[in-house]
């Protein structure tokens, strides 16, 4: 009995492509803190071990103030959040990862109202980090879809007040 308490208090390795939190117990017993969401980044930002930026030798750097890695040969200072969308930010990490978990888990889309009201920042805080997850989701190689596209329905709109909505048709809304 003690051995299957011991089994289920173990975390599952951390790991890009992996299995996430599933619920939100899950998320913070995974990101208590903003060392934990460092780790995980360094993990998936360099798999291999830390490759210098500058001279891409491989090696472990000395760590710093506030996340800041150094390399020992070349002196070059860089931070795990360097060249993402966490790049000179104010908020921690475990804001932008709190954020991240419910802006993938809302059922009909997340707005920037909704997630200053949930994490008790300000609604541009809020608008600049759903802003920045955005603009990543984007591909930029993407193509136009063809052949057989298949789509989910969706039902639009509230209380039937009567009438014709506009100018007066009685056509359905067409949502995609």
């Amino acid at each position: 009995m003690k051995e299957l308490s011991d089994q289920s208090k173990k975390k599952p390795a951390l790991g890009a492509g992996r299995d996430y939190p599933r619920i939100y117990r899950e998320f913070v017993e995974w990101f208590p803190d903003n060392e934990s969401c460092i780790n995980y980044l360094v993990k998936l930002r360099w798999p291999n071990g830390f490759s210098c930026p500058e001279c891409n030798i491989v090696s472990e750097p000395w760590y710093q103030t506030r996340g800041r890695m150094v390399y020992p040969k070349c002196r070059h200072q860089t931070s795990v959040t360097r060249g993402t969308i966490f790049d000179k930010t104010r908020p921690p990490l475990t804001t932008w990862f709190e954020a991240a978990w419910h802006m993938t888990t809302a059922n009909n889309g997340l707005s920037a109202k909704t997630l200053q009201r949930t994490l008790g920042t300000s609604y541009l805080t809020a608008w600049n980090m759903l802003h920045r997850y955005r603009i990543a989701m984007v591909r930029s190689e993407r193509e136009q879809l063809s052949g057989i596209v298949e789509i989910d329905e969706s039902f639009v709109g509230g209380v039937d007040l009567g009438g014709k909505r506009g100018r007066g048709t009685d056509k359905a809304i067409v949502v995609i």
